[in-house]
């Protein structure tokens, strides 16, 4: 049963109507957007989820868009406990979060795991923005040797412990500060870097490109509209990659989707 099905017992017609069937769920947490004309009936939208989805202990509605160096969004708790701390599963591996103070995205787990199942045994992998870890944790699962950067301090915090938690604290080294700043200290040669660029910083990647090796691979997410995306490969290209794929990765906002590039340095 959709969501608007479920609450059209309990809302009138014309708001059940609008209710969005899409909610995200972060471990037992599930985030919700909703619009103005639904605020008044948020409670009740927030019970019928818990009532969908038994193990959901907290509903929260987004209020504020991803922003800051930190990149959290705004949440308010609309239906349940008022912890938002959890632990979230994807393919086997637990990560610990508060989804007010670290990002996560559960939409992107497939990426996620189809770029972990590239890194082979032994490879120096590159993680700028690595938040509580998703790219990361996989990737030194694989036998990557990872180096992890993040700037949100709380982020780190749960990276450290999902480093622990997954037993890889002799695979992965986290730098904790601004990756745009540090990544020219971060040594060369890596054979692969995964780069979750946050909304606006495509310059992050005239900075991965010469850290890692000729013939090194990179993931490089970005955000933009269709019509552009040509438009960046031949820009990519022109900075000495080789654009193997493009794929799109999810919408963000009308007509903006996020991408992912699969390159390779010449």
């Amino acid at each position: 049963m959709s969501l608007s099905n479920r609450c059209a017992g309990s809302l009138p017609p014309d708001a059940a109507r609008i209710v969005p069937d899409h909610y995200d769920v972060i471990g037992d947490v599930a985030v919700i957007t909703l619009p103005d004309a639904l605020l008044p009936y948020r409670e009740v939208i927030g019970r019928c989820i818990t009532e969908e989805r038994h193990n959901i202990r907290s509903v929260c509605m987004r209020t504020a868009p991803v922003a800051g160096t930190r990149r959290t969004a705004g949440y308010a708790v609309i239906f349940g406990r008022e912890g938002t701390e959890t632990v979230h599963r994807e393919y086997g591996c637990p990560y610990h979060l508060d989804v007010k103070k670290a990002f996560y995205n559960p939409r992107l787990a497939s990426e996620r795991n189809r770029v972990a199942k590239q890194v082979r045994e032994g490879e120096r992998v590159l993680v700028p923005f690595a938040g509580v870890g998703p790219f990361v944790i996989p990737a030194a699962k694989r036998g990557g040797q990872v180096t992890a950067i993040e700037i949100n301090p709380d982020a780190c915090r749960y990276l450290r412990e999902n480093v622990r938690e997954n037993d890889m604290e002799d695979m992965v080294t986290l730098i904790e500060g601004d990756a745009m700043q540090l990544l020219a200290s971060c040594g060369g040669e890596y054979d692969r870097a995964i780069v979750p660029t946050p909304y606006g910083l495509n310059t992050a990647l005239d900075e991965v490109i010469p850290l890692i090796r000729r013939g090194g691979v990179i993931h490089f997410y970005t955000f933009t509209v269709p019509q552009e995306t040509d438009i960046l490969a031949a820009k990519f290209r022109g900075m000495g990659c080789v654009v193997n794929r493009i794929r799109r990765c999810g919408h963000v906002a009308p007509g903006v989707s996020r991408w992912v590039y699969d390159l390779r340095r010449r």
